[in-house]
């Protein structure tokens, strides 16, 4: 059964009546590194000019019908549909009710962005992180949500599955990206990882993720947050979930911000980044205060602890043909990996007027991971920069649209 059967379907029912004269507006946000200077422990510096960021989102209204297209400009725009990392439906019509249907991100979790970069729930960092658990975009989703802030709450629950989906063939086994070492009839053959496909609607026999978020605004300065997210696909014999608690307090001239997640996270040993069960626990605490009308002082802080047992291989056989682990491609095998992460971020921001910023700021950051109890290895095959320290000094120039 495809979830978006009836979706389409209803679709357009709810176009009848409706006439063509939409009111529209265009939004976008691009970031622009105008000096950037990064220094990795062991490797050569490395200064950079260029383009951070660039996002442009089409947003149009009709009474109680919405639209919603985000263009993800700097991401991977050779695969099939994935430059709409949002493209959604919504209607509200229905007094303190909104309902959305598309592809977009799951709320569960409130991504912060830092000083100068992305937070780690949005793959801000100089040398990378091993996390699952980050935003949750170009997911094909329907949800509802009840409230406001006048209302006091606001509580959204989504039903969503993944935009890209492990191939099956007739049997309904997922098929192999494969490698042949030899002209002898490529057996063994080297198993580099499932193959996948970019879909516009994920099929519920398949995959299925249910996600809830309440918002609770006790006054129009402080928000508590609670998320919950659940996931699995026919392929993986767990359920994988995270939990999410987060405060913020937002006034004049001060503004603090801070977020707890705690995660689950198991996989089949093919699929993209794959662990045979992953535990991790981030957390961010960061504040902006207003010197004057122009200037600000800003500080994040964000840790994050992740313990990793990968899948052990082993051989396995499809009709004649004899199927092993492709190691230039799959890196961790069998082993534990305990991760502690940390970044800093400080400096000051000058407002050039409403809708533009510019930065200067410096980052301090640290790994530490130990394979197997083993600490203090300069090299882990499938971790990036272990046992590292690193640092950046950017000035970057932010502008909305």
């Amino acid at each position: 059964m495809n979830f978006w059967k009836l979706t389409y379907f209803l679709l357009p029912f709810i176009f009848i009546n409706q006439t063509i004269a939409f009111d529209t507006s265009v939004k976008g946000f691009i970031a622009l590194d105008l000096a950037n200077i990064e220094k990795i422990e062991g490797k050569k510096l490395d200064p950079q000019v260029g383009i951070g960021v660039l996002d442009l989102k089409v947003f149009a209204e009709q009474d109680g019908l919405t639209f919603n297209m985000k263009l993800d400009l700097d991401g991977k725009l050779a695969e099939a549909n994935n430059i709409f990392e949002e493209a959604y439906v919504g209607y509200r019509g229905i007094r303190d009710w909104r309902f959305n249907a598309g592809k977009g991100v799951i709320k569960f979790q409130n991504i912060h962005w830092g000083v100068a970069e992305n937070s780690y729930q949005d793959g801000g960092s100089i040398i990378s992180t091993e996390n699952s658990w980050r935003k949750l975009s170009r997911r094909a989703f329907v949800s509802t949500s009840y409230g406001h802030k006048n209302v006091g709450f606001l509580n959204t629950t989504s039903i969503f599955g993944d935009s890209s989906e492990i191939k099956t063939n007739d049997d309904g086994n997922p098929t192999y990206d494969t490698t042949c070492t030899n002209t002898n009839g490529c057996s063994p053959t080297y198993v580099k990882g499932y193959t996948y496909e970019q879909v516009k609607a994920f099929n519920i026999n398949k995959q299925i993720g249910l996600a809830n978020k309440f918002e609770y605004f006790f006054d129009k300065d402080i928000t508590l947050t609670q998320g919950l997210v659940a996931n699995r696909n026919k392929f993986t014999d767990k359920t994988s979930w995270a939990a999410t608690v987060s405060f913020r307090y937002e006034t004049e001239p001060l503004e603090v911000w801070s977020e707890i997640i705690y995660g689950y996270t198991s996989t089949a040993p093919y699929e993209k980044y794959a662990t045979y069960a992953k535990t991790e626990t981030f957390a961010q605490l960061g504040m902006e205060y207003a010197l004057t009308p122009d200037w600000s002082y800003l500080a994040n802080a964000e840790f994050l602890i992740v313990d990793d047992q990968a899948h052990t291989y082993r051989d396995f056989v499809i009709g004649s043909k004899t199927f092993k682990k492709d190691s230039y491609t799959i890196k961790k095998d069998g082993s534990r990996y305990k991760s502690q992460q940390g970044k800093f971020e400080t400096g000051v921001k000058y407002k050039l007027n409403k809708s533009a910023h510019i930065t200067f700021a410096g980052i301090a950051e640290r790994k530490e991971v130990e394979k197997d109890g083993v600490k203090d290895l300069k090299r882990i095959d499938g971790v990036y920069d272990p046992n590292r320290s690193a640092y950046k000094f950017i000035t970057s120039l932010s502008y909305w649209f």
